[in-house]
């Protein structure tokens, strides 16, 4: 007979999953701090957010049905042709391959395939603690602190036949090579990603000038120029060792490290440029004109730079103005 009331149960992390999770919730923080770029640091808050949702805060038993909480929201598995409730064995995790979901990032979760088992759905924290259900149209996993007492309180909703299993004492936890191959995966995506924070060095832009627009190739914030937006008699070279008014002082929407910045920042005049800089200490500065922002960019050669975008862009505005 089904019983009166939900029966709750909590869900703990195995160590696996507190390593895991801890390291690449400190990676990506580390990452953004590196960074100090609002992509990198809004991809890790997602990647952590969106991975903490889904993970299984516990599980209820209740009206013929197992109920999986989570914040993204919750889960409802029927207890309707049910084969087999039982804890699960080592056997239960060999040739794990995860299909889609988390290996170890807040759980063990979403669709996996094991040799055993074939295809199945987890909602598991401690593989020490996994527990197998076997109905008509899937297999399912969770892992409640209290196993006995979920086992029993399923039981007791959908009656089906003692079965024997469960980790012995002592025996150490099942690592399927695909959660194995997961946690390394996570690893070496998080590294990367601090790695290329860190390192990133591109040098000065490439740039693109015709004789009506300046083109600045970035990765994260390329920009084209037009000759009629830009105070072109008072392009000039910038002495960022002399000129400490045009030294940056804070950064509104860029990538930096120790060796490039590029996009929008502060300078010490208080204005807002969009800034490119790659160690060097002499840029080059396109006043607007106009409201728009001024562009300080580093190049190879600033003076010879200047010249030439001078004597381009003033033939054409020349031209330009005789057309009219």
């Amino acid at each position: 007979m089904p019983t009166n009331g939900a029966q709750s149960f909590s869900a703990s992390y195995d160590r696996t999953t507190k390593i895991i999770s801890g390291v690449v919730c400190g990676v990506l923080v580390l990452a953004a701090f590196a960074a100090q770029n609002i992509l990198i640091a809004a991809l890790g808050a997602v990647v952590i957010a969106v991975c903490y949702a889904y993970s299984p805060l516990g599980y209820a038993v209740s009206e013929r049905s197992i109920v999986v909480r989570r914040l993204i929201g919750r889960v409802r598995i029927p207890l309707e042709g049910v084969r087999e409730i039982r804890a699960a064995t080592a056997d239960d995790f060999r040739g794990c391959l995860r299909l889609w979901g988390s290996g170890g990032l807040f759980g063990y979760y979403g669709l996996f395939r094991t040799t055993k088992l074939g295809k199945c759905t987890w909602y598991v924290t401690n593989r020490a603690k996994a527990v197998v259900l076997i109905t008509e149209t899937k297999t399912t996993l969770f892992s409640p602190d209290d196993v006995d007492g979920f086992l029993a309180a399923v039981r007791a909703e959908a009656p089906v036949p003692e079965m024997g299993g469960g980790l012995p004492a002592g025996a150490i936890e099942p690592r399927g090579a695909g959660l194995a191959w997961l946690g390394a995966a996570v690893g070496v995506v998080a590294v990367a990603v601090v790695a290329f924070a860190v390192s990133y060095s591109p040098g000065p832009p490439r740039l693109t000038l015709t004789a009506d627009s300046l083109a600045i190739h970035d990765r994260f914030y390329p920009v084209t120029l037009q000759a009629d937006g830009v105070d072109v008699a008072h392009i000039r070279v910038v002495d960022l060792g002399v000129e400490k008014e045009w030294r940056s002082t804070a950064k509104a929407n860029g990538f930096a490290n120790s060796h490039y910045r590029s996009g929008w920042f502060q300078v010490a005049n208080g204005q807002k440029v969009h800034l490119y800089e790659a160690g060097g200490k002499r840029l080059v500065l396109l006043p607007p004109n106009g409201d728009s922002a001024a562009v300080l960019v580093e190049v190879q050669e600033p003076d010879r730079f200047v010249e030439e975008l001078q004597r381009a862009w003033s033939t054409h505005l020349k031209a330009a103005s005789a057309g009219n």
